[in-house]
């Protein structure tokens, strides 16, 4: 079988959208994406019956690939994906993506690369508590936010000790603040929880940067804070998801215990 690399294009967007659908929660961000902006950045492969096999999605340096892609549709991507500039992640399921990492890698040593849990919910009755006095963040919570999604990162392995993300975290951070993206909790006027919508809307939500200061754990403010996030998503589309490094045990009975259950892996990988 022979297997065809070409741009989807607005022809094409039903195909992907079968191939997205079957692809069930973990194919979220890429619908949420063809539902925004269309099918600019999918590439597809497609075989002799004119089938597509696989899809993966280049945006701004990010790379993703739809769940169902087969093996041969992986490789065949891969040689084109290499002449399409530069990427710096690759977030997604993880048979296809860690394919995917693999054929990137080049040589190159990636500075994260690993398994996380995936995780979701779909139904609001499945919620534990929610955290009440979970707000947006305001702009005036800027420079408190910055010091703690630093210290998440780093805590998480995502940025490199002794690296401070603060300069581009706080231009992140105020775009997401003006979207209304990231939610805090106080307590004595200093903040003490935040979390935050990679993305989030009519195909579904994906949460991140969910992080307590070390002074405000084991009071089960996380799982609160979490099951109002998943609450609020769920308003808006049909699914909540989120990815946690396997390793990390206390974060995954926090979010077993806000509601979320486990659906499988997901690659994460940064150069």
């Amino acid at each position: 079988m022979t297997i065809r690399v070409r741009d989807v294009g607005p022809r094409d967007e039903p195909h992907l959208w079968r191939l997205l659908a079957a692809g069930g929660g973990p194919d979220s961000w890429l619908r949420h994406a063809l539902r925004r902006e269309g099918a600019r950045g999918f590439l597809g492969a497609w075989d002799d019956d004119g089938v597509l096999r696989g899809a993966t999605l280049l945006r701004s340096g990010a790379l993703c690939a739809a769940r169902l892609s087969t093996d041969a549709a992986i490789d065949a991507l891969l040689p084109v994906l290499r002449t399409r500039g530069a990427w710096y992640s690759l977030v997604g399921p993880e048979r296809p993506c860690a394919r995917l990492a693999a054929g990137l890698a080049a040589g190159s040593t990636p500075r994260v690369d690993r398994a996380q849990v995936f995780m979701l919910v779909t139904d609001v009755e499945r919620l534990g508590p929610i955290a009440a006095d979970l707000r947006p963040a305001r702009p005036q919570d800027l420079d408190a936010l910055v010091p703690l999604v630093a210290a998440y990162r780093h805590e998480d392995g995502l940025t490199p000790e002794g690296v401070d993300p603060s300069d581009w975290l706080r231009e992140h951070l105020s775009t997401r603040i003006t979207h209304e993206n990231v939610r805090v909790i106080e307590d004595g006027g200093e903040i003490v929880f935040t979390g935050a919508f990679n993305f989030r809307g009519s195909e579904g939500s994906g949460l991140g940067g969910i992080y307590t200061v070390p002074a405000a754990r084991g009071r089960g403010l996380a799982s609160r804070a979490t099951a109002a996030l998943c609450r609020i998503g769920l308003s808006e589309g049909p699914v909540v998801t989120l990815h946690v490094d396997a390793r990390n045990a206390p974060a995954l009975r926090c979010y077993e215990k806000a509601g979320l259950v486990r659906e499988g892996e997901y690659r994460l990988t940064f150069w």
